[in-house]
């Protein structure tokens, strides 16, 4: 009888070793694929480090400009930083030549537009000087997004020269050191403008003839087109239109007296075709009724003068001239190519309403003559409709209205000799 309880303690404490060498074992295999992990984790970081180290210390770079470098606008409302961050093939001004021979895009945005810059630096394929507006709460995000920009696109690094405008009290903001992991991934979701958000929305009023001011004043080139960062040139019209003006001896200071801007005609698209290169994509597209003339549905008045039935009778053809000449009438403000020396925007226009369509005024009252180009053409993607603005649109619009009158007053007084009026 003792002999068979002893046994079975015997046969227990062998089952009992048996049960904590299994759970050793599992144990082991448990903590191995532990370090696994830990160590393929540790890889993950090791091969994102110099992309998180180059990001850290282009932020760097861009809070050192920003503390350094900034100057107040003619009004004391705003803080300008020229160049935060120049484009690494940015022409360089020689003091004895002048300005470069080329045409460089001007543009503007907001820190939720920053991502269209991508698309357009790849298509324009030249020098692009945007001005960026920096609302108080947004500084982190408009320098991390023009880091992530430099860093994760050749284009942009290469083409783009970034300046910001930012009101007065948002630059005195303190500013942080980079979250770890912030810069380590090129990822523009953060960047795209926030679902609901509209144009000119923001809690400041929104300074558009400022920032392409300062956008252009920057700019090294002879020759600017001022657009809309939500636009997209037809392939290769910088290329295109270098050709002409080189034929034509559009370059040179012995040139700056000749008073002709060139039109761009403007189109806006559905969201879901894919935006046109080619004039002849573009027609076929208007046949299906995915592309249609600018502003169409909000103010077609604003663009009908550009003579689109006209433009669209033209088969396309290889390269840029100019096609036919328009007399400028009110409202019409058409996008163009234009000398760096013609007249500034007028920066009281804040908001939305008669900020472009001034400059375009002063222009016909100065004396320039509109030229409408053959082949050449921007895309606004997504339909301009009601929907696509703010609900102060109305009262934005009826206070510049007002201020356009005056402004039309004071041509007469600058412009003394011209016959010419905005009406």
């Amino acid at each position: 009888m003792q002999n068979f309880l002893w046994g079975k303690v015997v046969f227990f404490l062998v089952a009992v070793v048996a049960i904590l060498q299994v759970v050793h074992l599992i144990l082991l295999s448990q903590l191995e694929a532990k370090h696994r992990l830990r160590s393929k984790h540790d890889r993950q970081e090791d091969e994102f480090a110099p992309l998180r180290n180059e990001g850290e210390t282009l932020f760097a770079v861009l809070v050192r400009s920003l503390t350094q470098s900034s100057l107040l606008d003619a009004s004391g409302e705003y803080q300008v930083v020229p160049n935060l961050a120049p484009a690494s093939r940015q022409p360089q001004r020689s003091p004895a030549a002048g300005a470069v021979a080329d045409i460089t895009l001007v543009t503007q945005c907001s820190v939720n537009h920053l991502h269209h810059l991508v698309a357009l630096a790849q298509r324009w394929q030249g020098p692009i000087s945007v001005s960026v507006f920096v609302d108080d709460h947004e500084m982190f995000d408009a320098l991390r997004g023009v880091a992530t920009l430099r860093y994760c696109y050749s284009a942009v690094h290469h083409n783009v020269s970034f300046h910001l405008v930012s009101p007065l009290s948002a630059g005195g903001r303190p500013l942080f050191s980079v979250p770890p992991d912030s810069l380590s991934r090129c990822d523009l979701s953060a960047l795209a403008s926030a679902p609901g958000r509209h144009n000119y929305a923001g809690r400041r009023r929104f300074p558009a003839n400022l920032l392409r001011n300062v956008a252009r004043r920057a700019a090294a080139s002879e020759l600017v087109l001022v657009a809309d960062v939500d636009m997209l040139p037809s392939s290769g019209l910088r290329q295109d239109f270098y050709d002409f003006a080189m034929r034509s001896h559009i370059f040179g200071s012995t040139q700056n007296e000749d008073k002709t801007v060139w039109v761009v005609p403007a189109f806006e698209s559905q969201e879901t075709v894919p935006t046109p290169q080619t004039k002849a994509e573009l027609l076929k597209l208007l046949d299906q009724g995915d592309v249609r003339p600018f502003y169409i549905e909000l103010c077609w008045k604003c663009q009908v003068h550009t003579d689109y039935d006209a433009w669209q009778r033209e088969p396309p053809s290889v390269g840029v001239v100019p096609l036919f000449e328009v007399l400028w009438k009110d409202p019409w403000e058409p996008f163009y190519i234009t000398r760096n020396s013609a007249p500034f925007y007028d920066e009281r226009f804040k908001q939305y309403g008669f900020n472009r369509i001034s400059q375009v005024c002063e222009l016909h009252v100065a004396g320039y003559k509109f030229s409408v180009l053959n082949n050449a053409f921007l895309v606004h993607r997504g339909l301009k409709t009601a929907r696509s603005f703010h609900d102060g649109k109305d009262a934005d619009q009826e206070r510049n209205r007002v201020l356009f009158r005056q402004f039309k007053v004071e041509l007469r007084d600058r412009y003394p000799e011209s016959s010419r009026r905005c009406y």
